[in-house]
């Protein structure tokens, strides 16, 4: 019974692991705001991130970007679709 137990944890926080991503802003070199869930390293010159270290949902990232890259050639928006 533990060990079924311990097994539904383990794959029940496979599978909400996506849902607590963190997610961050960054502008490329031609000024377009990107909302990505992939941690900018910092090692590519061309993309610097911007806003919070960390945002815990995309909404809340969108949120600060649409006030953050105003003037920006672009709106901004999420560098994949939505995974549902």
């Amino acid at each position: 019974m533990r060990s079924l137990l311990i097994g539904t944890v383990l794959i029940a926080g496979t599978f909400a692991s996506p849902v607590l991503a963190d997610w961050w802003i960054v502008r490329s070199s031609d000024e377009t705001c990107l909302v990505v869930d992939i941690e900018p390293t910092g090692k590519n010159p061309s993309v610097t991130k911007v806003g919070k270290d960390a945002y815990q949902t995309a909404e809340q990232a969108e949120a600060d970007a649409k006030q953050l890259c105003k003037d920006s050639k672009a709106q901004p928006k999420r560098d994949r679709e939505d995974k549902q």
